[in-house]
């Protein structure tokens, strides 16, 4: 899947809104109601979005993949 940044600024922006809209209401997930070795989330903090880490995981993503793009381009405000 091509990231929104691919098809320029306002459509990144554009994306992220709705993302960030999305994910406003959205409870966060309880990693310790999951069984023993299942993957861990934890939101994206830019937009809400959950990102997926292995049980195992030594240093939390703090930017889902789309918000990442924006950064590197210093779209993200």
């Amino acid at each position: 899947m091509a990231l929104a940044t691919q098809k320029g600024k306002a459509f990144a922006l554009a994306a992220l809104a709705k993302r960030r809209a999305e994910n406003a209401d959205r409870p966060p997930h309880d990693n310790g109601a999951d069984y023993a070795g299942s993957p861990m989330y934890f939101p994206c903090d830019a937009c809400g979005e959950p990102i997926r880490h292995s049980e195992s995981y030594l240093t939390r993503i703090r930017l889902c993949t789309e918000c990442s793009a924006l950064k590197a381009l210093g779209w993200l405000e």
